[in-house]
């Protein structure tokens, strides 16, 4: 972690979050802010990678469990949620879209998190029979600052009593840290997957594949069940056999009843990010593959190039693996059409869907049995 200086909000200085982030980081230099509205204001512009190596420790004002923002009427979208307790990210990807979504260039933390249980409980109250996926991964990822902030063992602690799964998304191999599972088996930790060029090519400061797929291991050693993420796919030279030996690395070291999803996705970003790329990363192809911008505003590749490159993937992933759960994110029904034959219905059957497939692949999960009605339209 390369943490110069924090910058200590006055109004949570007591806050126990704050005090623990602080002995775990005892060396670097804190400055406590007592003008927050100025202090925000005069850090707006400086350059981002510098932003990544300043923390900013405060409060935030608004719930932290939202819907995920990936809804669009024109893709189907899993109906994730999210909780947003961190915003911006130690990592360094050339594609991600936090570089031009995200205002605020310094590594936040919101210490303010009590309550956070609540707002679970109202959301799973509002809709008992529904099983709810929530995850830390949005903005920013979820175990890159765990080592010093420890957020996820009050997470996992919250979750072993509801009826929930929580999913932790990541591209490091930070999992010494998180506690073995003893009882409820509802915490899924999930890694983003590329092929071994895109990962040392585009994805700065993450993990290499064999340490993101070790770590995985160790995760279920601790009795964690794990996910996979192959998202965003991007084109590249001979893409197809490089994606396929990831799938084969998988398929050596993981059985299906490791895996509670796997999700496929191709590159898509603002149009605005790619000035952002070709000013911090000149050298990155990211953008230059033939892009066409979606219904949603966002550039994508053409539909052809996305659906040759999902139906090689899908298909080999289902050659080792019959019953995991694999669903496209953010596609058309179209697109699912072509690749797979089928295509849920809208949102709400794509979210009943994932819960019919763990309630019949995991029993120990204690899974209510999904009906299809507790899944309309909302």
């Amino acid at each position: 972690m390369d943490i110069e200086r924090i910058y200590l909000d006055q109004s949570v200085e007591e806050k126990p979050l704050s005090q623990k982030i602080l002995q775990r980081l005892e060396g670097i230099p804190v400055e406590i802010v007592k003008d927050r509205d100025r202090f925000i204001e005069s850090m707006q512009s400086i350059p981002l990678t510098l932003g990544k190596r300043k923390l900013w420790l405060t409060h935030f004002k608004g719930p932290f469990v939202k819907r995920c923002p990936g809804t669009d009427q024109n893709y189907l979208c899993c109906n994730y949620w999210v909780i947003n307790q961190q915003t911006n990210c130690p990592l360094d990807c050339t594609y991600c879209v936090l570089q031009s979504y995200l205002t605020f260039p310094l590594i936040t933390i919101y210490v303010n998190m009590e309550q956070l249980g609540g707002e679970i409980d109202s959301l799973l109250q509002k809709e008992p029979n529904r099983l709810f996926r929530i995850g830390t991964g949005e903005l920013t990822d979820s175990l890159a600052l765990n080592p010093f902030t420890e957020f996820n063992q009050e997470l996992i602690q919250c979750a072993s009593t509801k009826n929930f799964i929580l999913e932790f998304k990541t591209k490091t191999d930070f999992v010494g840290h998180l506690p073995p599972l003893t009882g409820k088996k509802n915490v899924v930790v999930s890694w983003s997957l590329n092929a071994d060029t895109v990962i040392r090519e585009e994805e700065f400061k993450t993990a290499p594949l064999e340490a993101r797929l070790e770590a995985a291991e160790r995760a279920i050693s601790k009795g964690y069940r794990v996910g996979f993420h192959f998202d965003p796919i991007i084109e590249t030279a001979e893409w197809e056999r490089k994606y396929g030996e990831t799938i084969d690395k998988l398929s050596e070291t993981f059985s299906e009843n490791d895996i509670l999803w796997l999700s496929i996705g191709s590159l898509r970003y603002p149009p605005a990010l790619k000035n952002v790329v070709d000013i911090r990363f000149p050298h990155s192809r990211v953008t230059t593959g033939e892009m066409v911008r979606g219904l949603d505003g966002k550039m994508r590749y053409l539909r052809p190039i996305r659906t040759e490159m999902y139906q090689k993937i899908y298909s080999r992933i289902r050659k080792h693996w019959k019953n995991v759960f694999v669903y496209f994110c953010m596609e058309n029904e179209t697109v699912w059409k072509e690749v797979t034959g089928f295509a849920p219905e809208d949102n709400n059957h794509l979210d009943y869907l994932f819960h019919e497939n763990l309630f019949r692949r995991f029993p120990d999960l204690q899974l209510s049995e999904p009906k299809r009605r507790d899944y309309a339209t909302n």
